[in-house]
């Protein structure tokens, strides 16, 4: 199988938490953000993750990927039970997140972001999302730092796998790591002591790495 996708996309991040936590075998073929043309060769449309499968055939959709493989894997998922409330957590906040995020995807070193188009691409369209430039929105750091902060406080309810029942990664996890994991690229976000041992936990069960060496 391989799994063509964007290290920092959050849907991606969901494909690959299923592949590292079933122990499956995949091979990562990161994309150019650009090549829009690459996408819509394999499933018809601008999307990833992109999954091609051992006939051959290829499939989008995140959600369906990550039961796909769940279902070649000896290991299984434990329901959702959060999933309305880490959805609004995440629509609440998530122009607060856009402003640390986009501007520093192009900052680290991302094997989609190789090329000077794939940046100029990607800035592009992001910097329309936020209404404002990338210099601006670094500029304004502190300002959402403080709004990052506070959204994170209101996860004081949140157990690692390791404190469940069950010990299981949940769908719930499979929805809410690849945000978190993200945010571990903003320097001087504090996560907290709890949410720092979920983000560890999720890491080691997931085998996604997460950016705290590149944080800035």
């Amino acid at each position: 199988m391989k799994l063509y996708l964007f290290d920092h996309c959050p849907f991606c991040v969901k494909a690959m938490m299923a592949v590292g936590y079933g122990e499956l075998a995949a091979d990562y073929v990161y994309l150019d953000n650009h090549d829009v043309t690459a996408r819509e060769r394999m499933v018809g449309y601008n999307a990833v993750p992109i999954l091609e499968k051992a006939d051959g055939g290829f499939m989008a959709e995140s959600a369906d990927i990550v039961a796909l493989l769940m279902e070649q894997s000896a290991h299984s998922l434990a329901p959702a039970v959060d999933a309305e409330r880490i959805s609004r957590w995440q629509e609440q906040h998530k122009h607060a997140f856009w402003g640390l995020l986009f501007p520093r995807n192009v900052r680290l070193p991302l094997p989609e972001f190789a090329s000077p188009e794939a940046i100029d691409y990607f800035t592009r369209n992001k910097s329309a999302l936020l209404e404002r430039s990338f210099e601006d929105a670094l500029e304004d750091t502190p300002a959402y730092i403080a709004k990052a902060g506070q959204a994170l406080a209101e996860l004081d309810w949140l157990l690692p796998p390791s404190g469940r029942a069950d010990r299981r990664l949940s769908w719930d996890d499979i929805h809410l790591f690849p945000t978190l994991r993200n945010l571990t690229m903003v320097k001087g976000l504090d996560f907290g002591p709890a949410l720092d041992a979920y983000l560890d936990e999720l890491s080691r069960m997931t085998r996604v790495p997460l950016y705290r060496e590149w944080a800035c």
